[in-house]
């Protein structure tokens, strides 16, 4: 058997625990979450521009595409892209060309040929740009120059913006105030604490057949210890302490499992 066949076999497990791909039983709303799920839902029934900023591996993709499968079902159309090369037609101009509108002779008049494209849609139209916090500073004033076509009458698309907090930073400088102002919600990710990372590490191999609780209460205080609570690095550490109690013949992790496996992350 693979390494990964002799993981479930010996677990019980139907598939990987701490996997990126989230089983809906598996998914952990801790309270950060589901506030951040609950104020971007509503800056898309409002129709206004939103911020969203998480540090790296706290969980922004899995909230990401949490939102999209809750609007699935809705009259809401999303089209999620990470623009970080924008090309020689710019921010504005890719946008169109993903939505069908064909480019004007300027920036500002395919901007707002694409805002009248947008208008006449018979769903709420949701644009995601995940990796915000690479776009260009030409990029970004571009967004600026979207908002501001749409001054007198109700915004025709949602918008999110999504990256690492050096986007927040990057947005409150004075280059920028017109698009900060204009954020009608603002919201992030915190990393976990110690007791939403203990249920986690509860949650997710139950998701996948686990009968019983798999890490041992030191295991799991090891591992709050050494990922600070930031989800992909918790999953990346749990994945090897289950693969050093599978190595050891061991049906639970205990702390030993944890440091062998910081010790294998330390000198990979």
């Amino acid at each position: 058997m693979t390494t990964l066949e002799t993981l479930l076999h010996h677990f019980g497990l139907t598939a990987v625990p701490f996997d990126r791909a989230v089983p809906p039983e598996g998914l952990l709303r801790h309270p950060s979450f589901g506030e951040a799920l609950e104020r971007l839902r509503f800056a898309v029934d409002l129709r206004g521009p939103a911020l969203l900023v998480a540090p790296p591996g706290t969980g922004k993709s899995v909230l990401l595409e949490a939102l999209c499968t809750e609007l699935s079902t809705s009259n809401v159309r999303v089209i999620a892209t990470q623009l970080t090369a924008c090309g020689p037609f710019g921010l504005v101009g890719q946008l169109a060309t993903r939505y069908g509108t064909p480019l004007r002779r300027t920036t500002a008049q395919t901007a707002a040929a694409l805002l009248d494209e947008l208008g006449r849609s018979a769903k709420t139209e949701l644009l995601i740009l995940d990796e915000a916090h690479r776009l260009p500073d030409a990029s970004l004033e571009e967004l600026r120059l979207l908002g501001q076509l749409d001054f007198d009458r109700r915004a025709p698309f949602a918008l999110l913006l999504a990256g690492q907090p050096v986007l927040r930073e990057r947005l409150q400088q004075p280059d920028f105030d017109a698009l900060w102002q204009r954020l009608a919600v603002r919201t992030s990710l915190a990393p976990l604490t110690d007791r939403e990372s203990a249920e986690y590490l509860d949650r997710r191999p139950r998701a996948v057949g686990a009968r019983a609780p798999l890490f041992r209460p030191g295991a799991g205080d090891l591992l709050f210890q050494h990922s600070r609570g930031i989800m992909r690095r918790l999953n990346h550490l749990a994945t090897g302490a289950l693969l050093a109690a599978a190595r050891a013949g061991r049906r639970h992790v205990d702390a030993a499992d944890v440091q062998a496996a910081v010790f294998d992350d330390e000198h990979a």
